[in-house]
């Protein structure tokens, strides 16, 4: 279970399901494993809720940018980078800004709009580690022509 849980949400949300609440059609929502300072290595998830067509999340890149306080590693493996539940097609890491890449188009697409989520997890193998003292931060994330930001707060250790 994720031990912390913020998000920007511009209305009210939706009832709450699973491992997280289900936000309005366009939010953020960010979890992490751990919410003391300086732990490492936790696990990150993001959930962007957006109009998709079909539950396609759009062309892509999906950036991430993470606070600079938050420690990385110098390159992620792909392998610890979830996508919706599968490994992320392509990665790339410069500083604090992470770009993936999403699955390719369905070859039929229907034509419904609706609401959709992308699920993002940074996983305990990606070395990711938390900022070293105490505070909110805020998490930036961009795709398909849609901006996103999460808060989260760290306590201290």
């Amino acid at each position: 279970m994720c031990a912390a849980l913020a998000g920007f949400v511009p209305t009210a949300p939706e009832p709450a399901a699973a491992a997280f609440p289900r936000g309005p059609e366009h939010s953020a929502l960010v979890a992490l494993s751990s919410t003391r300072a300086g732990v490492r290595p936790v696990t990150l998830s993001l959930e962007l809720g957006y109009e998709m067509q079909c539950g396609y999340p759009g062309p892509g890149p999906l950036r991430i940018q993470l606070p600079p306080q938050v420690r990385l590693p110098a390159t992620l493996p792909r392998s610890a980078l979830l996508v919706d539940g599968r490994a992320a097609s392509s990665a790339a890491l410069s500083g604090h800004t992470l770009e993936l890449g999403l699955a390719l188009p369905p070859r039929v697409m229907c034509d419904v709009i609706g609401p959709g989520r992308l699920t993002i997890v940074l996983g305990r193998a990606a070395d990711v580690g938390n900022p070293l003292r105490a505070g909110t931060y805020t998490l930036a994330a961009a795709v398909a022509g849609s901006s996103f930001s999460a808060r989260f707060t760290i306590r201290p250790s």
